[in-house]
């Protein structure tokens, strides 16, 4: 009998402890959701352009997202040319040849369009763009065959990121590494955007002067911070008026997203 009574009563204690312990999660998790958008929503709701930012954190495995534009889709500019480097790594199993290297670095750490027309010629072009899209469960995103005028989300680009710098069944350790080192390895003049305030950092660009979308300013990436937290991002942006306007908009977005996931 006393025995029966003390297993109970320890069966109790750890239930209240389980339950205190979901609403801690619950809390600091939820919390963080609300603190985001509310900081998000001081930048996005003063912008006169189109905003739309997402965000991975792998202490939560959420997506955290806020926009100004609900339904609207971004031309990715340069952005693509981190899809398109990945979708060539998980078609190739053997990884890249040496020229197809040169092209990538090229291609990701000084944005030459050059190399990436040979790289995206390389995937199949605008079906093998639309493949890779399909492939990561990118499912908001469609190809062009002129590839910076592809669309997208920052959702779907959280989960390309993902593939990248976490787990992934498409990508292998080395294709990773490939794509992580090469993004963060670009020239400093184009190391601007998610990377505010941040020294460890991953990172691709895109900006577009076209049409009705006027300045298409984004960027994509993963940052680390120094305490060891860390997470994924991509902020994109279009019907700006000048480059530089964009460009403020993201950064002031990652600096607000850097203190809140420290």
């Amino acid at each position: 009998m006393p025995s029966r009574f003390k297993r109970r009563k320890r069966t109790f204690w750890i239930i209240i402890i389980l339950i205190v312990l979901a609403i801690w999660g619950i809390h600091r998790y939820g919390s963080l959701d609300s603190r985001l958008k509310s900081a998000w929503n001081k930048v996005i709701y003063t912008s006169n352009d189109n905003v739309a930012i997402a965000v991975y954190s792998p202490r939560t495995h959420r997506i955290y997202s806020a926009t100004n534009a609900p339904g609207h889709r971004f031309h990715t500019a340069s952005t693509v040319k981190v899809a398109i480097l990945a979708g060539l790594l998980a078609k190739q199993s053997n990884g890249l040849s040496d020229h197809q290297y040169s092209l990538a670095k090229a291609m990701i750490e000084q944005s030459d369009n050059d190399a990436t027309t040979a790289l995206f010629e390389d995937l199949g072009g605008q079906s093998g763009l639309q493949n890779t899209f399909d492939r990561f469960g990118m499912s908001s995103s469609t190809a062009r065959k002129n590839w910076g005028l592809s669309i997208t989300t920052p959702r779907d680009q959280i989960k390309l990121l993902n593939n990248i710098f976490y787990r992934s069944k498409l990508l292998s350790r080395q294709d990773q590494n490939t794509i992580g080192s090469l993004m963060s390895a670009v020239e400093a003049d184009q190391s601007w955007g998610i990377s505010a305030d941040s020294n460890r950092f991953a990172i691709k660009n895109g900006w577009l002067n076209y049409g009705k979308a006027k300045w298409i300013v984004n960027s994509i990436g993963y940052v680390k911070n120094n305490n060891g937290t860390d997470y994924t991002i991509a902020v994109y942006t279009d019907d700006n008026s000048t480059m530089q306007t964009g460009q403020q908009t993201i950064e002031q977005l990652a600096r607000v997203t850097k203190s809140l996931m420290e």
